[in-house]
């Protein structure tokens, strides 16, 4: 994963309901050991994505993404 030193990911839910990444300093996640197809990308996860990667809440929920102020 691409900008966390723990491994654990945390989430910021945008208005439609997507999941962005970013690890335990709030910087934006742009890679992550998943296969998981990234909202608006044709590449896994496991790409690099320069402008971060957002999820849907489902897949962002399989992954134990722990969404800020749940």
């Amino acid at each position: 994963m691409s900008g966390s030193t723990t491994g654990q990911l945390y989430g910021r839910m945008d208005l439609d309901g997507n999941v962005a990444l970013e690890d335990e300093n709030g910087d934006i996640v742009t890679s992550i050991d998943s296969d998981i197809q990234p909202v608006d990308s044709n590449q896994s996860a496991r790409n690099e994505h320069p402008d971060g990667i957002t999820l849907t809440r489902s897949d962002a929920a399989n992954l134990g993404v722990i969404l800020e102020g749940m």
